[in-house]
């Protein structure tokens, strides 16, 4: 794994003009040139912002009923970018196998075409650099706790709970994006929402089972 060589501020070579909702048009120009994008090509960033942007591309598709297994992969390629958070990467890395999967070119707009006015409306009551300790490398190393136990969530084929964790992940990846703090405390309280709503959706589930058999 790579590491950046200023181990204080902003770190180099990263693209802080570049925001969530320009990244999401860029990925679907590219997947309609290519008729699809692989996850490698979403990862390229570096530091926060390659953090940031590749947690918002893998949680939106598990917010979204798309058919297929995409809780079950996107969950856990979470858990993948959650561990190289807690060990530092200032660039992550996928093994081969994951990083030439392809995106279908209609995931990619659904994903575009939902989660782009969301992103977009988000940005405009960010504040960059608003508590900004919290978006800096020792908070991403401490958010990949939470990152880690929102993405088995979201790999778990819980019925209807891929939402309220996504949403956290979503939430955390803007935050990161725009260096806002306060955004960061607020997605935390909602990974609460998730981890609460999660055990009684399993709870319910449980029961439903019982009664039937």
């Amino acid at each position: 794994m790579a590491h950046s060589s200023h181990g204080s501020g902003r770190e180099a070579s990263e693209e802080p003009g570049l925001r969530g909702s320009d990244f999401l048009l860029e990925i679907l120009e590219r997947a309609r040139r290519k008729d699809g994008i692989e996850i490698g090509e979403i990862i390229g960033h570096r530091g926060r912002i390659g953090v940031a942007f590749t947690l918002l591309m893998l949680a939106l598709p598990t917010i979204i009923p798309l058919p297929g297994p995409f809780g079950m992969v996107f969950g856990s390629c979470m858990v993948l970018v959650a561990l190289q958070m807690l060990f530092g990467a200032e660039r992550l890395r996928f093994p081969g196998f994951i990083g030439r999967r392809k995106l279908p070119l209609k995931v990619i707009e659904a994903m575009v075409r939902i989660g782009h006015p969301w992103v977009m409306k988000a940005e405009g009551w960010l504040e960059a650099g608003r508590f900004g300790l919290l978006t800096g490398k020792t908070a991403r190393m401490v958010l990949s706790l939470p990152i880690m136990l929102l993405a088995v969530l979201i790999a778990l084929p819980i019925p209807f709970g891929n939402t309220v964790p996504a949403l956290a992940v979503i939430l955390i990846a803007i935050s990161l994006a725009e260096r806002d703090g306060l955004v960061v405390m607020l997605a935390l309280l909602v990974a609460v929402a998730a981890c609460i709503l999660s055990y009684y959706l399993v709870t319910a589930a449980g029961q439903a089972l019982t009664m039937a058999f």
